[in-house]
């Protein structure tokens, strides 16, 4: 069981029967999406859109179709469509009484959206339909979002970490006084977090709410701002700096090496189905590597920087 290629195509037969998808967003509006990632078609939404889009998940809706949710940065705070190859499919959802700008939006192998905003973080239990407040205590400006799909929660922001174990209805501090944190992801049983600063951690689980977490500092990084995360597969992940230079870990996170950089510009957005690295960069490129970083082929010119890009399965996986 795995992952497969047949006519440069990657399949996973780990699951259900599944149809390969990339979708990625960027600055004005842009959204961009590829069934090879090799061959990739853009457009803006909605027309003349001049905000720029942070963060795109892939998930489920209220009846388990396929859905992805974009958090706009503006308002209406979120667009979603179970179809991103068609424009015309995006519909917007806009938070009645709110005026919190969603910078993150994240979907939960349980059934649970949530999008977080520069103060607040917002839940759906209905496939994104209706959406309901949650009040957390400050991590100053929220911007980054995982789950271990099990009811566990990471929301990392620009002064602290926080979790939550109850799938998103209350939050605590999972790690304090440790900066802005630029990403958080989970996958093979380890959290990874990028660190703004010199220190980036990594723990194997959370713990209790009344307590901090005891996380550990991973090596290797030369004491780099970090940016883009994703899990490659098994004990293999990727990060990158908040420059151009990708780093690989394949021991779980713990140590980390240089590889090739794309040399297309700042690392904003990687992907992976397990085979396939795709990177994003504010050079306005899409790039993939199928040698874990070796080397990098520039597959999409886009016509605003790339922030993000997302793999349709629902994550961890």
């Amino acid at each position: 069981m795995g992952t497969f290629t047949l006519t440069g195509v990657n399949y996973d037969n780990s699951g259900e029967s599944h149809t390969p998808l990339w979708a990625g967003v960027g600055r004005d509006g842009r959204v961009m999406y590829s069934s090879d990632a090799i061959t990739w078609t853009e457009y803006e939404s909605p027309a003349g859109e001049t905000s720029d889009y942070w963060d795109i998940s892939f998930g489920k809706d209220g009846s388990s179709n396929d859905q992805w949710i974009i958090s706009t940065n503006t308002s209406p705070e979120l667009r979603k469509s179970g179809d991103p190859t068609t424009s015309n499919t995006w519909t917007s959802v806009n938070w009645a009484g709110s005026s919190d700008l969603a910078r993150t939006v994240e979907y939960g192998a349980n059934g649970t959206w949530i999008a977080a905003t520069g103060n607040d973080v917002h839940r759906s239990t209905d496939g994104g339909s209706t959406w309901s407040k949650i009040t957390t205590p400050s991590a100053g400006l929220n911007i980054c979002l995982a789950t271990d799909g099990s009811g566990n929660w990471l929301m990392g922001g620009s002064t602290k970490l926080l979790k939550s174990t109850d799938d998103g209805l209350n939050w605590y501090v999972s790690l304090q006084s440790v900066g802005q944190t630029n990403g958080v992801e989970y996958n093979n049983g380890i959290w990874f977090r990028a660190g703004n600063g010199s220190t980036s951690h990594r723990i194997a689980s959370l713990g209790n709410n009344s307590s901090t977490d005891s996380w550990s500092v991973v090596t290797g990084l030369s004491n780099s701002a970090l940016w883009a995360i994703c899990h490659i597969s098994g004990n293999t992940w990727m990060t990158a700096n908040k420059g151009s230079q990708p780093y690989l870990s394949t021991d779980n996170c713990a140590t980390w090496s240089s590889v090739t950089s794309p040399g297309t510009g700042q690392i904003m957005g990687l992907a992976s189905d397990g085979t396939t690295i795709v990177c994003g960069t504010k050079g306005n490129k899409i790039s993939t590597s199928t040698d874990n970083g070796s080397s990098w082929t520039i597959r999409h010119t886009s016509a605003q920087d790339v922030l993000v890009l997302e793999y349709n399965k629902v994550k961890p996986f």
